[in-house]
């Protein structure tokens, strides 16, 4: 068969696969709870202790303690089955969420409870990402992988138009309450996920050097090495774009309309650009694109220094996320490079280097940022991804 004449898979054949309907809303709420209760979290301390740095250390438990758990629990994720996992994993964000809405918890002790779930957070992550790659093949592995990333640009945007809403008539506690209830309902879809097993029984008993052994030998193969920092390195470049959008409508002297604006072109960008290379490319268009998008990502930040008209702005911030959707032209390379009995290994390293650039990206892009201002370091950031592109290339 002809590259070009490879069938693509249609969204009728992905939720006729058992589980996978299950695997969405669990995804869903999942991103959507999280989004709540962070920003709940740091509506809160905000509120109780007047500090800006409390409330941003509040909104980074959430994502830097992955780092710490990655590093140690997610070899776990092949030697577990999946569905007791993903049931705990729901359970426990659960009850996180509900203990900060009935606890009335001081700041610190609200931060720690965050961060000691953050830790565990890869671990479900992972398991769930090994799972998919066992109910799914081919091509329609790849448009599984762009669904969810579907649902989590959707429930951003969610959060971002219901989040301020929902905290300023119920308040921030009871706001906790709505993120338990939405894992709650994600809690009932991980029950509903049918069982599986290990791809291979695991060897020995469990030990936490074993992920981090594991890690430096999946690193050392070079495929896999490649398409890790092809997929890391922009993600977190266009990460520390978005976090210098406050500071870039403050350089134009605008308000916190056009801010709401250019945040929201973020995830809307990233879902139309996964809708339409998940499902409209071929396999074969869809690999050849990759180059092509991994390049467009960082042009369409480079006007950004010259400070265009808002529209503009919003355009070139929906291009660069929706090129991101390059990252699907390399899913079935990285599974072909990494052992079926490391998936679960190697997905959890995959989050943990992007929860690294998501911590990382924001506080080198501000340094920089505090210096030249936001506009130019937002196409500094766009020429690093083209420098990015070409030394990736040539290590292909």
């Amino acid at each position: 068969m002809q590259p070009e004449l490879e069938a693509r898979a249609t969204y009728a054949q992905l939720l006729r696969t058992r589980g996978v309907s299950s695997l969405f809303a669990l995804a869903l709420a999942n991103v959507l709870g999280a989004s709540l209760q962070i920003f709940a979290l740091s509506v809160l301390v905000y509120q109780q202790t007047g500090s800006a740095l409390w409330s941003s250390s509040a909104f980074a438990a959430g994502f830097l303690p992955q780092l710490l758990g990655g590093t140690l629990l997610t070899s776990l994720a092949d030697r577990w089955p999946a569905r007791p996992m993903l049931v705990l994993g729901a359970a426990v964000r659960a009850a996180s969420a509900l203990v900060l809405a009935v606890g009335d918890l001081p700041p610190g002790l609200a931060i720690a409870l965050v961060a000691l779930v953050a830790v565990w957070q890869p671990l479900p992550s992972a398991v769930q990402s090994a799972l998919v790659t066992r109910l799914l093949t081919g091509d329609l592995y790849v448009l599984g992988r762009s669904v969810f990333n579907l649902i989590s640009s959707g429930a951003q945007l969610l959060g971002l138009a219901l989040g301020g809403t929902v905290i300023a008539v119920l308040g921030p506690s009871a706001t906790f309450g709505v993120a338990a209830a939405v894992q709650l309902a994600g809690l009932l879809a991980a029950t509903a996920i049918p069982p599986t097993r290990s791809a291979v029984p695991p060897e020995g008993r469990w030990h936490p050097g074993e992920t981090w052994r594991g890690n430096v030998e999946l690193l050392r193969v070079r495929a896999v090495r490649r398409i890790l920092l092809s997929w890391w390195v922009p993600t977190t470049l266009l990460v520390g774009a978005e976090s210098l959008v406050v500071a870039y409508v403050a350089e134009r002297g605008g308000s916190a309309t056009p801010t709401g604006l250019l945040l929201a072109a973020f995830p809307a960008g990233a879902a139309v650009g996964d809708l339409v290379v998940g499902r409209w490319l071929s396999p074969a268009r869809r690999r050849r694109a990759v180059p092509w998008l991994f390049v467009l990502l960082g042009v369409a930040l480079l006007p950004l220094a010259w400070h265009p008209a808002l529209t503009v702005t919003a355009g070139c911030f929906a291009v660069a996320s929706a090129a991101t959707a390059y990252q699907l032209g390399g899913q079935q390379a990285f599974l072909d490079a990494v052992p079926d009995a490391r998936r679960g290994l190697a997905f959890g390293l995959f989050s943990t280097g992007l929860m690294t650039g998501q911590g990382l990206g924001p506080v080198l892009s501000g340094t920089l940022a505090d210096l030249v201002g936001a506009g130019v370091t937002i196409t500094a950031l766009g020429a690093t991804v083209l420098v990015a592109a070409t030394v990736l290339a040539r290590l292909g």
